[in-house]
């Protein structure tokens, strides 16, 4: 806001004052974005342990959308959003894909087996448990 409003005053007067102001102005602005992204990747990333993801899906709702992450080492992490509500490992048999929790899902009202069948982009829950279906956004799965 205050970027605009030194350009304004450039626009109308012409001196270079207020354009080296606007342009402050817009490098500080910028600068501090970057900070809050980084900071919030490092302090607040779903991944904290930066293990490889082998296949991320998600399916966004209006009341909170569903994060299923895969990683290299047979591990998942499932949730919303920044918050992980049950860990586990995962089998890959041929087109489908077997999750079961190794927390304990059933203290946060969550599930302990899911089996999904992977279609083109997505993966379709086998046993309706209230996923139905998450569309596929990184699929590194062999």
């Amino acid at each position: 806001m205050l970027t605009v409003v030194f350009l304004l005053g450039y626009l109308i007067k012409r001196r270079k004052a207020r354009l080296k102001n606007a342009a402050l102005s817009f490098s500080t602005g910028a600068f501090a974005l970057f900070l809050l992204i980084v900071a919030e990747e490092l302090f607040f990333s779903y991944n904290s342990k930066n293990k490889k993801e082998v296949l991320v899906a998600s399916r966004e709702a209006p009341i909170g959308g569903i994060l299923l992450k895969l990683y290299e080492d047979s591990t998942y992490e499932i949730g919303v959003l920044r918050e992980v509500r049950s860990a586990g490992t995962f089998v890959l048999k041929s087109d489908t894909l077997f999750i079961t929790a190794t927390d304990h899902p059933k203290q946060n009202n969550y599930i302990t087996q899911i089996s999904f069948i992977i279609k083109d982009g997505y993966l379709e829950q086998i046993e309706n448990t209230g996923i139905g279906f998450l569309e596929i956004h990184v699929n590194k799965l062999k």
